[in-house]
């Protein structure tokens, strides 16, 4: 059963394999939209395909992922044995860059963004939601108060952190 995630004791293992296999997904899943995104419209609609990327739904996926990255570097637990997934989702989104810890200190991102789009399908305040962009974070609060969520720049750091995650589980 190698590659496959094996529950050992309450923890969650995942092997080489499977961790690549983890990573190239998150990369393929959300970067194909992002390439939708891209795509000539009427090369797309040609094709009976609405033009665009998902970007409510990348941006979702982006913080599940996170969730799912903060649980294998941390694993922390709750005193009755269930994950601690705000805490975990807060530890790896941190270490996302300096410019996502910074953001914590003026928003509880998992309550407010990943709750939101998990629960509620939408943020819980005012939120715009990119596909493009190559902004220093890939969530922030922009000039106007407006909290930002652009998809190629998280997705781009959130690779990165992956990437180093990968280093220090796999050396």
């Amino acid at each position: 059963m190698g590659g496959l995630l094996q529950p050992i004791r309450e923890y969650p293992v995942i092997d080489k394999a499977a961790f690549d296999r983890a990573r190239q997904f998150i990369a393929t899943d959300i970067g194909r939209e992002i390439q939708l995104a891209r795509a000539l419209e009427e090369l797309v609609q040609g094709a009976g395909v609405t033009p665009g990327g998902g970007n409510v739904l990348a941006a979702l996926g982006l913080v599940c992922y996170t969730e799912f990255a903060g649980k294998l570097a941390y694993g922390r637990k709750k005193k009755d044995g269930s994950d601690a997934a705000a805490e975990n989702f807060n530890l790896f989104f941190d270490d996302l860059g300096p410019g996502y810890l910074a953001l914590r200190n003026v928003v509880d991102v998992y309550k407010v963004v990943r709750c939101g789009l998990a629960h509620e399908y939408f943020v819980k305040r005012s939120c715009k939601i990119a596909m493009l962009g190559t902004s220093p974070t890939g969530i922030y609060v922009d000039g106007s108060g407006m909290l930002t969520f652009v998809v190629e720049a998280y997705l781009r750091d959130l690779l990165q952190a992956i990437e180093s995650l990968g280093n220090r589980l796999f050396p």
